[in-house]
């Protein structure tokens, strides 16, 4: 249905929601009341996500739907092996059979479709298939480009990686009698090298995406925004509009004594901050320290975010490479960010702006997040100009650098400066960011109540607190003078920092 990328501004609601079929199955009768033809359905992702139990259920609850296996195109599994290819290769597809019999299902045609021997390795049958109105494609392979242009509605199904790896063994070896080794070989094959190779991408344009969770549970985990917009009432009791306007806190990241991550400290923050009206964070920014923070580490600390915060969860995923901020990019996803800051590449000076733009670019391609751009001059040596913003496809951009003259040029400007919060709110801007709510969040607060409520008289009184606690806390030593005031805050805190900072 959506043939262009999934940029998502929603997230699933707290609480007791539907099953995720049942919403999928409510959405699909509503978009397609008025189209009574054959419909084709795509319902992919990587292998051992649950695909196609969910193909089950959802058959179950639409009217006039049949699931179509696409594991019967699979070619013989001895030619596959000569090739050293597996399923998740387009090769290892009969494609243009499998094109041609989709076709047939768009124009209402039966036809004798294959059927797949799993212990043998073969498709050496056929049964007849009857298309339906609704016919769902189960298979990680239904998602691909190959197959953009032909189906009507696309539902990607995601899930970490060792759920996927856990049901591919228990499948090949119950199923294929495969050895667990060769089940091992198989997923490392199959799924971390040739879908991320040919269908990660996919997920760009899936209208739908769907978080396969440990306990295979299924949760509807974003929509296209055109989708929510034009359904808002089906769902509104499942899914919540991302507001990305206000207030935004990037979080430090406490250190034990050892200099591990101090989990406990990080989730008693997060539990303070959600206590004293904050409902939007950022995770691993630079006030956070990802400078000195493995990737593990920035992972862990977006997933205790995500587990603990109850508000919207910003990730900065920007690195010196565009290889590891598109890797950051996919935790982002993976662990169910609202939204991603990206630094430019912060090591090489003298950057062309061609070169940076078409960096963006390339991030902007491969995420359905809201991209927020990560102007931080002072760090990066790299300053970004009104002409360069209009040539970025971007959801918007936090300014370090306060140049409040940038404001027109970005879709939704955030200031990254507390002395100008009020002028850069007069002036337009979304939202602000501010390190400091870190230890007294409940006059940031009050300040993003008042710029809401345009009351200029008391904001500019709030403004003159938060001049007066940037002066007291900024450089030398910023970051650590704002963990010593989260220390006094929220017990047990730790203010160390790590090196290269030291404890002034």
């Amino acid at each position: 249905m959506t043939q262009h990328k999934v940029k998502t501004h929603v997230r699933p609601r707290g609480g007791q929601r539907r099953p995720a079929e049942k919403v999928i199955a409510d959405l699909l009768i509503h978009i397609f009341r008025d189209r009574p033809h054959a419909l084709l359905i795509a319902i992919g992702g990587p292998g051992g996500t649950d695909k196609s139990a969910f193909a089950g259920k959802l058959k179950a609850l639409l009217p006039e739907s049949s699931v179509f296996p696409l594991d019967d195109y699979k070619t013989p599994r001895k030619t596959r092996q000569d090739r050293r290819i597996f399923g998740a290769h387009p090769d290892a597809n009969n494609m243009d059979l499998l094109m041609g019999h989709l076709d047939c299902i768009r124009q209402g045609k039966t036809f004798e479709k294959p059927v797949y021997d799993a212990v043998a390795g073969t498709a050496d049958s056929t049964v007849p298939f009857h298309p339906r109105r609704f016919n769902l494609l189960d298979g990680e392979i239904s998602t691909y480009p190959q197959f953009r242009d032909m189906v009507d509605f696309s539902i990607f199904i995601d899930s970490d990686w060792t759920t996927q790896l856990n049901t591919r063994i228990r499948r090949d070896i119950i199923e294929r009698k495969y050895s667990r080794e060769k089940a091992i070989a198989t997923f490392l094959e199959s799924n971390l090298r040739e879908f991320q190779n040919f269908g990660a991408a996919s997920k760009t344009w899936a209208d739908v995406h769907i978080y396969c969770r440990e306990d295979y549970h299924l949760i509807v985990e974003s929509v296209s925004e055109e989708i929510y917009h034009d359904y808002e009432s089906l769902l509104i009791q499942d899914l919540a509009a991302v507001d990305l306007s206000g207030l935004i806190v990037p979080l430090c990241t406490p250190f034990d004594k050892s200099d591990r991550i101090d989990q406990a400290a990080y989730i008693r923050h997060l539990e303070y901050l959600a206590d004293h009206g904050i409902r939007r964070i950022l995770a691993a920014g630079t006030t956070g320290e990802f400078f000195s923070l493995l990737p593990g580490e920035r992972r862990q600390l977006l997933s205790l975010a995500r587990r603990y915060f109850p508000g919207v969860v910003l990730f900065q995923a920007g690195a010196e490479s565009l290889a590891l901020t598109l890797e950051q990019i996919s935790w982002a996803e993976d662990f169910g960010a609202d939204a991603v800051l990206v630094l430019p590449p912060y090591y090489y000076a003298g950057v062309t702006e061609e070169g940076l733009a078409s960096y963006f670019a390339a991030v902007y391609q491969k995420t359905h997040l809201p991209l927020m751009l990560y102007h931080f001059p002072r760090h990066t040596k790299l300053t970004f100009s009104s002409e360069f913003l209009t040539r970025i496809p971007h959801f918007g951009m936090k300014d370090s650098s306060a140049t409040l003259d940038l404001i027109p040029a970005t879709p939704h400007y955030y200031v990254g400066g507390d002395p100008l919060i009020l002028e850069a709110a007069q002036r337009g801007a979304t939202g602000f960011f501010s390190a400091r709510a870190n230890a007294c969040p409940e006059l940031y607060v009050r300040m993003e109540s008042l710029i809401h409520h345009k009351d200029w008289k008391g904001a500019k009184t709030v403004q003159k607190e938060i001049g007066r606690i940037h002066e007291a806390t900024c450089n030398p030593g910023e970051i650590q003078k704002i963990k010593t005031a989260v220390a006094g805050a929220v017990p047990g805190y730790p203010a160390a920092v790590r090196l290269p900072l030291i404890s002034v």
